[in-house]
């Protein structure tokens, strides 16, 4: 097969009867398949392209019950298709089917990857507002200057890879947010690229699915793709609750210093205690959110092996603590060193135990 055309769909019934018939005329004669994958539309778009079906008989579509996500579905199709040129384009008659030629013969003629652009000879853009095209181009410029491979439009929806490609990369994707072209841009290396342009409509029937997290899913996404192989995001999120843990004790201290008779030890190792359940809590519901725990016996599981691991941690920080006491360091300063020391520690062991392998909703 040449051709596998993969359409994420969220509630585009008016759309994707229109978009399906244009298809069978500009691809008449291509040997072709065209996966539909909706998110289990309320306007039951799965079953409006199930009745399509039966007049398009290389019309396919998945109706996914618990996953949810563009780039997701986009994978999904990917995993099922059977041509050897993997396409994406949109359900919302925004993208323009004709470029799906361009993008064949560019592949017939040695591209590996190729990209629908609005930003270069043949491209534009319809009816969009100043306000979107600044933003356009800012996440363009951030893109840019993130990746080390980009092209003119980074932000495009509407692509292709050949399939091995596809198959050569997808245990390193990140099925999250909606721009599932910068993985590919990113981890795709030796990549033959090439652009088509092509003019993008404005949005008819629907509504757009573009809001702010799609921004901060973008920055996300930039972030993990550079900077984030050295640092990763897990780690990040980590520190920032780790950060909040250290307030929480020293506030502890505080208190136990302003009203209470107990000793700066006592003080310390009560502080560590709470410290380690607000952020076991924290963690589990931020950090470690596609592998949280849920239930009370699980939650009650993960407290303890926590706990059991975070002994070492505490061990370390009780000891650093009172150690740089006996030099004369300020309490607070003693505390917060053999906080740190230990929050590496805990980081280190609870990732690869206490969060390790758990399913979200297991």
């Amino acid at each position: 097969m040449q051709l596998s055309l993969v359409i994420p769909t969220y509630n585009e019934c008016q759309n994707i009867p229109i978009l399906i018939e244009r298809i069978a005329k500009v691809l008449e004669g291509v040997e072709k398949e065209v996966i539909v994958v909706d998110d289990n539309s309320p306007d039951r778009t799965w079953e409006v392209a199930r009745t399509l079906s039966a007049r398009y008989p290389w019309l396919r579509v998945i109706r996914r019950m618990t996953d949810k996500g563009l780039s997701s579905a986009v994978l999904a199709g990917f995993e099922i298709a059977e041509g050897e040129i993997l396409a994406v384009m949109d359900a919302d008659l925004q993208h323009d089917e004709q470029a799906l030629i361009s993008f064949i013969r560019e592949m017939e003629s040695g591209a590996d990857i190729v990209v629908g652009s609005r930003k270069v000879k043949g491209g534009g853009i319809v009816d969009w507002s100043p306000i979107r095209k600044f933003i356009s181009g800012v996440a363009t410029l951030l893109t840019k200057i993130a990746l080390p491979q980009s092209v003119s439009d980074p932000m495009s929806g509407f692509f292709a890879v050949k399939k091995h490609v596809y198959v050569s990369n997808k245990n390193q994707i990140n099925p999250r947010g909606f721009k599932i072209l910068l993985e590919f841009l990113a981890r795709a290396k030796h990549c033959k690229i090439e652009e088509v342009g092509y003019v993008f409509k404005g949005r008819v029937h629907g509504e757009s699915k573009i809001s702010s997290s799609v921004v901060f899913d973008l920055i996300i996404a930039l972030y993990e793709l550079s900077i984030g192989k050295v640092f990763p995001t897990q780690f990040i999120k980590y520190g920032i609750i780790g950060i909040s843990g250290l307030f929480v004790a020293t506030f502890v201290i505080y208190l136990c210093r302003m009203f209470t008779h107990l000793s700066e030890a006592y003080s310390i190792a009560i502080s560590i205690e709470i410290s380690i359940l607000t952020n076991f809590f924290l963690n589990n519901f931020w950090t470690f959110r596609p592998k949280r725990l849920l239930g009370i016996w699980n939650i009650l599981r993960g407290i303890i092996t926590f706990h059991a691991i975070c002994l070492g941690g505490a061990l370390i920080n009780q000891a650093i603590a009172l150690k740089l006491l006996t030099f004369g360091v300020d309490v607070y300063i003693a505390n917060a060193f053999g906080y740190f020391i230990a929050a590496i520690w805990n980081y280190i062991i609870n990732v690869n135990i206490t969060w390790k392998g758990r399913p979200e909703h297991g």
